[in-house]
């Protein structure tokens, strides 16, 4: 019992050492497991301290107004959608404000339109934009006023600029006494010539043409001439300034000689079917006649006139007599000739007569 061979203590020391290394492997195993535990708690508490500290830094901004993209996205498309609201809010209580004031239904969609003119015939509403090519008039909307005597004053900031009062006459004003017209304050008068019938084409002398001019040059007021066209051609048109030069040659006329372009009120009239080309022929044949003959030609009209038409950038070499009654100017162009009212009353004219303001100095 007491003797042991070699052969098994051989054996016991190889097992003996087998142990020996499986503990240390077993312990360097764990040893490895430990260190990969402390460093797996040691990033998830990094981790932790980061998403702490993003967290922490989403809440100070969104504390102080910011968003996500999302979130931004979503109040972008609600404010949009508030901001419609109250704009479709406001342009009806505009409108609504206008009507109630009694501007009109054409004065409160040109108010929505500030960079076109709205032009309003026959049923529909016409838009033009507002052309960079010609020059603007630049008046502010209170550089004119109507004073006490019913004329229209200049009040803007330019104490150098100069204006006329004057009006336009034709036979419905009767027999006139000039005298009272000179000492009311009017300082030139546009005196009709005469005028081409709307649906037979007549040519017609206004049967007050020659007492007209005659006692208003003599009353020292300064005189023009306008002829109410309905040429529907050239030689129409010549037809009709010859008629006029002839008229005026035995008179001294001062201010411009003036062809009327308006449409006629009427189903029959001549000129209905005229297109705009058209129309800018025989403006453009009376006003260069006028100037050969050494006289100032000028073309009457009103907003539809230089827009439905007249293109107006093709008329822009002619003086220019814009009619639109009340203020500010609905028409932004430059003009010499403003005919701001048609009910205008003058001392020595019974009832109503139009009244202008000059700002070209003649």
């Amino acid at each position: 019992m007491g003797n042991i061979s070699p052969e098994t203590r051989e054996r016991r020391g190889v097992r003996n050492t087998h142990n020996i290394i499986s503990i240390i492997f077993l312990s360097l195993v764990a040893l490895l497991a430990l260190t990969f535990s402390v460093v797996l708690l040691i990033r998830n508490a990094t981790l932790q301290r980061q998403e702490d500290a993003i967290r922490s830094e989403l809440d100070a901004l969104n504390a102080e107004g910011y968003y996500t993209t999302a979130e931004t996205e979503k109040l972008v498309e609600e404010a949009q959608q508030q901001g419609a609201q109250e704009e479709a809010v406001n342009i009806r209580k505009s409108i609504q404000e206008k009507l109630e004031n009694g501007d009109g239904t054409t004065s409160a969609i040109r108010s929505l339109f500030p960079d076109q003119m709205v032009v309003a015939s026959s049923g529909r509403y016409y838009f033009f934009p507002i052309l960079d090519t010609i020059e603007k008039h630049g008046f502010g909307p209170d550089d004119f006023e109507i004073n006490d005597k019913g004329f229209m004053e200049y009040k803007g900031s330019d104490s150098n600029f100069k204006f006329r009062n004057g009006i336009d006459v034709s036979r419905f004003q009767g027999e006139i006494d000039w005298e009272k017209v000179k000492d009311s304050g009017i300082e030139f008068a546009f005196i009709r010539a005469g005028l081409r019938g709307t649906t037979e084409g007549k040519l017609l002398v206004d049967d007050y043409f020659e007492y007209n001019i005659k006692n208003a040059t003599e009353n020292g007021i300064e005189v023009g001439v306008y002829f109410y066209s309905q040429a529907i051609n050239e030689e129409e048109a010549k037809e009709e300034v010859q008629m006029v030069l002839d008229l005026i040659e035995p008179y001294t006329v001062t201010f411009p000689v003036v062809i009327d372009i308006e449409s006629a009120d009427s189903d029959s009239a001549r000129t209905n079917d005229m297109t705009s080309d058209q129309y800018e022929l025989v403006a453009k044949t009376f006003c260069d006649t006028v100037k050969q003959a050494g006289y100032t030609p000028m073309i009457y009209g009103n907003v539809k006139s230089y827009t439905l038409l007249l293109d107006a950038a093709d008329v822009d070499d002619y003086g220019t007599w814009i009619a639109y009654y009340g203020t500010p100017l609905y028409y932004p162009y430059h003009f010499d000739i403003w005919q701001y009212s048609s009910n205008g009353q003058v001392d020595g004219i019974d009832g109503n007569v139009d009244l202008n303001i000059c700002i070209t100095d003649y």
